[in-house]
């Protein structure tokens, strides 16, 4: 609706209309005198023809769709006949100007014979005069006393409503200044209008690629793009690339059908609002149109135009009253200042309709297309105030960021600090753990072997041998309580040097049992273990005999330390004892000393297994051997 002047102005050709006047003011002694103007049919720009002329009325003046003008196509003449006169009978003294507002299509105009200028193109593809004014300066040399005569060549279609504008003679410099006005409202604008449309279509596309999300802004640039394609085709002096002006037309109305079309959808987007069904209603009425459009005929196509056009403009009233209703609802400022720019468009657009229905007797400048800066301004605003409504937005959640930044930190040192308290506890309950393990497995041992000792003598034990067994117990203990250093220890040089200590405490009390004992020792390491491994088979092995001592009631023993095929480290203890269930002790967890030798064994990534039958049981544990990550066979 806010371009509903160009539409008009296309459908029809005519810029503007005023009534003719027979004397033309020059200056204040002289003025021109039109006697008469008449039109005529020719079949080419070369005859002039002799009979056939009839009498205009006013200037402009557009071919009628009735009598010899009904569907006519091709040439015709008008013939303007003029003198001038000065006051006292005094001589022109300055030359005279002649205007033409336009020439609807193209055409040529000839002073007493003479050509002062004709289009480029006389045949299709046509040249187009029709938003062009054109002046002449017309010497005082080359004019007659009597009377003069302008001919006026003018091609078109009557079914396009051709013919030629409003003439004015004037002097020069009254001349320049009507032209330039006239050039302002019926090129610099539309020049204008054309430039601001394809920026803002440039900003708005950019936009949508950025964020496809903002669907306003899409609808917005392919409006853009379809209005400033109705433009050019305005603007552009000639019919080509067009192969005729029919189809130059036809593709003007399907531009400006589209214009309509996604500047509607567009006010829709922007109020975010969505209505589906709809739209794909109106895409199938816009196919239907511009399929009528393309396929009609000539004699048919202002009538196709108008109905489709009278549609599309009732459309965008409807989504203009549509957009106020929401508005009003939702209080929203750039909806209503939306609003408030398409009520401006509108009224003006209105204004200019009324000038061009109703008609009045002086000429009055076109308002549409002061409405694209209006709009411009509008889509700067509203950048601005979106624009604006994001840095808040960004500034509001940076502040709630940081608030909840802080919070979370708070909580996490809170939380870090509670599990720096439960990893304290958690630690000191593994070295209790480990401390009763230790405890039970090696001092424990000692205590056991010393009882057994005292239990099993037949006579009074000297002082030595009881300062000797406290010793071995004093001893046991601080190798428990060193235990926590014991990943930092040097490991023995040979499998024999390390087992010797415990060979040797229990040596001594399965001799006086009266147990045999075998030790199968490794002579040197195949892969040397850690310090913690070497402690820990330790404790399983003194746990193993310390059972064997208690419980088995058995008469021999092999210890076995060796290297297997597969490269791991192997301990077994085997006696011939009287055996235990071993599924039901892991079941109901009654040994202490199982259960310790088996955690033992999986801290350290062992392998423990116990086999056990009345003269045999059996206990293993099997070390990996480090991988070598420089081995090229893994």
């Amino acid at each position: 609706m806010s371009k509903l002047k160009f539409t008009c102005l296309l459908l029809w050709f005519i810029c503007s209309f005023s009534f003719a006047s027979e004397n033309f003011v020059i200056n204040q002694q002289c003025q021109v005198i039109v006697k008469n103007i008449q039109k005529a049919q020719t079949p080419s720009i070369d005859s002039i023809p002799t009979q056939g002329w009839e009498d205009v009325a006013k200037l402009p003046d557009r071919w009628s769709n009735k009598g010899p003008w009904k569907d006519y196509v091709g040439g015709a003449w008008y013939r303007v006949q003029w003198h001038w006169q000065c006051q006292n009978h005094e001589k022109l003294k300055e030359p005279i100007a002649f205007s033409l507002d336009y020439i609807n299509v193209a055409g040529a105009v000839y002073l007493n014979g003479d050509m002062l200028w004709r289009d480029q193109n006389l045949v299709e593809p046509l040249s187009k005069s029709w938003n062009i004014q054109r002046s002449w300066i017309l010497p005082i040399s080359g004019l007659r006393t009597h009377e003069n005569e302008i001919m006026i060549y003018v091609t078109g279609y009557s079914d396009l409503g051709a013919g030629v504008g409003k003439i004015d003679f004037n002097n020069v410099v009254g001349n320049s200044a009507m032209i330039r006005q006239k050039t302002w409202d019926h090129r610099t604008l539309f020049q204008i209008n054309s430039i601001l449309s394809s920026t803002l279509g440039i900003i708005c596309l950019i936009i949508w690629l950025f964020r496809p999300k903002e669907t306003s802004f899409g609808w917005f640039a392919l409006s853009s793009l379809f209005w400033v394609l109705f433009i050019t085709n305005i603007l552009i002096s000639e019919t080509a690339p067009y192969p005729n002006t029919v189809v130059m037309i036809k593709f003007n109305m399907i531009c400006l059908v589209l214009y309509l079309l996604t500047f509607s959808t567009y006010l829709v987007r922007f109020i975010e609002q969505k209505h589906p069904r709809l739209e794909k209603v109106l895409l199938c009425i816009t196919a239907v149109s511009l399929l009528a459009i393309a396929l009609t005929g000539l004699s048919t196509l202002n009538l196709v135009v108008v109905v489709v056009l009278l549609f599309y403009i009732l459309l965008f009233l409807c989504v203009y009253f549509y957009l106020c209703i929401m508005a009003f609802r939702k209080k929203r400022g750039d909806f209503i200042f939306l609003a408030c720019c398409m009520t401006v468009v509108l009224l003006l657009g209105l204004f200019d309709l009324v000038v061009f229905v109703v008609g009045v007797p002086y000429e009055v400048t076109s308002l549409t297309p002061y409405t694209s800066p209006i709009v411009t301004i509008f889509i700067v605003v509203i950048l601005g105030v979106r624009l604006n409504r994001n840095i808040k937005k960004v500034e509001d959640f940076n502040n709630y960021l940081a608030t909840k930044v802080e919070e979370v930190s708070a909580n996490l040192s809170k939380s870090l600090n509670e599990q720096h308290q439960l990893e304290l506890s958690n630690a000191r309950l593994h070295e209790r753990m480990d401390l009763s393990h230790d405890l039970h497995d090696g001092l424990g041992a000692s205590l056991v072997r010393s009882m057994i000792i005292v239990d099993q003598c037949e006579h009074q034990i000297p002082n030595q041998q009881f300062l000797s067994m406290l010793k071995l117990l004093r001893d046991d203990l601080r190798q428990i309580i060193d235990t926590g250093s014991a990943e930092g220890s040097r490991v023995p040089d040979s499998p024999v040097l390390w087992l010797a200590p415990v060979r040797y405490r229990f040596n001594l009390l399965l001799d006086e049992l009266n147990i045999r004992v075998a030790w199968h020792v490794a002579p040197s390491w195949v892969f040397q273990p850690t310090a913690l491994q070497c402690l820990t088979l330790i404790r399983i092995l003194e746990e193993s005999l310390v059972n064997v001592v208690k419980h088995s009631q058995a008469t021999s023993i092999v210890v076995s330390l060796n290297f297997t095929a597969t490269q791991q480290l192997e301990l077994t203890v085997q006696d011939d004892g009287v055996g235990f269930d071993v599924e039901c002790v892991n079941q109901n967890g009654m040994s202490i000393g199982v259960r310790s030798m088996k955690t033992r064994a999986e801290r350290m990534g062992a392998t423990f297994s116990i086999q056990s039958a009345s003269g045999c049981t059996r206990i293993q544990v099997l070390i990996d051997a480090p991988i070598d990550e420089n081995d090229s066979s893994v």
